[in-house]
């Protein structure tokens, strides 16, 4: 497979997972944060429920703290100043009724004093006429604390929404590394000659590598450059320009070689090299196309295609060569009788005016 198709298969799949583990860490999150709250809650209510004991505690043991054999009642100083006032009476007249100083009352109204004794509190219910519970002091009301569990260790529900999502996120990756894993590699190599002559046929193979479950499609494309056209293609190509071919193919081999004869009529004394492009379409399960990787340049020159370093003399490794990379592909019909002449001779030289070449003996 391409560098470029692994780079995007990887990133698919680093992506899913990176996905599935943001869910994972969000819902975790959220979690901690309510367990947070819940137990800062719980904590305050405590504390409320503490304080509140301890401030009845205290009261009582004040109202208990007097004097032996007398008992003592708490009033509420702003109850017993607003039924006084409501009834338009006044301090004297308050003190005069129970028997204490107007100081006094003016005490117990300002809570100076609250606590005094139980019947100095009756009278003053008797004489502001009501009962005497109109005038104790009522604590402080604390709402009931109503015990919150522990809701992190045993929140089944946000446990099994937790699992699931784990859960889900395996699934998916299981499923991009599944559909990923369809065509596990494929590519496609050009061998072409560095250079030719004008006008002389030369060799192009292509070699398909696919590994792949099962039957795969695939359309291989080769476009030749300006002033070059094909000559002769193995197998028949399913499309055949002047300069351009098409395979369709559909079968189980690992190995697939396509091969064309060309010739190029462009000016030898043009420096630039021909371009050849191509490339290879596989789909399966989903479309998946890449470049022929490979040699995609051709010059023209003065020298044959099979004498690789240019030398005029076509040595043994250049002869070994040509049987090893073209003459697997039968039916090409490369002129193999032309490249042994020259190698058995002493070398060879380019008839300009004829274009062809003259062997050395």
């Amino acid at each position: 497979m391409s560098g470029s198709c692994r780079l995007c298969i990887r990133v698919k799949t680093d992506c899913y997972v990176v996905w599935c583990f943001s869910v994972f860490a969000v819902v975790f999150e959220k979690k901690v944060e309510n367990y947070r709250e819940t137990r800062t809650l719980q904590v305050l209510l405590n504390w409320k429920t503490d304080d509140f004991y301890q401030k009845k505690s205290s009261t009582m043991s004040e109202q208990k703290t007097v004097k032996p054999g007398i008992a003592m009642v708490k009033i509420s100083g702003g109850a017993l100043r607003s039924l006084r006032e409501k009834q338009s009476l006044t301090q004297l007249y308050l003190a005069t009724a129970v028997g204490v100083t107007t100081e006094t009352i003016s005490r117990w109204e300002r809570q100076e004093a609250p606590t005094l004794k139980e019947e100095n509190a009756v009278k003053l219910a008797d004489v502001l006429a009501v009962p005497l519970g109109d005038l104790l002091a009522v604590e402080e009301q604390v709402a009931e604390v109503v015990p919150v569990p522990d809701t992190f260790p045993t929140n089944k529900r946000k446990i099994v929404i937790i699992l699931l999502a784990v859960l889900l996120g395996v699934l998916g990756l299981v499923f991009v590394l599944f559909d990923s894993g369809q065509v596990t590699d494929f590519s496609a190599k050009r061998i072409i000659p560095s250079h030719t002559a004008p006008d002389q046929t030369f060799p192009v193979l292509i070699t398909v590598e696919l590994s792949a479950e099962g039957n795969s499609s695939l359309l291989l494309k080769e476009q030749l450059p300006h002033g070059c056209s094909v000559v002769r293609s193995i197998p028949e190509a399913t499309a055949m320009g002047e300069s351009f071919l098409k395979w369709v193919a559909r079968d189980n081999s690992d190995l697939r070689l396509f091969a064309y004869l060309a010739k190029c009529t462009a000016d030898i004394r043009n420096k630039e090299d021909l371009l050849f492009q191509g490339s290879l379409l596989i789909r399966q399960s989903r479309r998946q196309e890449v470049s022929i990787a490979g040699r995609n340049r051709l010059q023209l020159s003065q020298y044959h295609w099979a004498d690789s370093d240019q030398d005029s003399v076509i040595d043994d490794e250049e002869l070994l060569a040509v049987y090893d990379e073209f003459d697997l592909v039968k039916g090409l019909n490369i002129d193999v009788e032309e490249i042994e002449s020259i190698w058995m001779g002493s070398g060879y030289k380019w008839n300009l005016e004829q274009a062809t070449f003259e062997i050395i003996p």
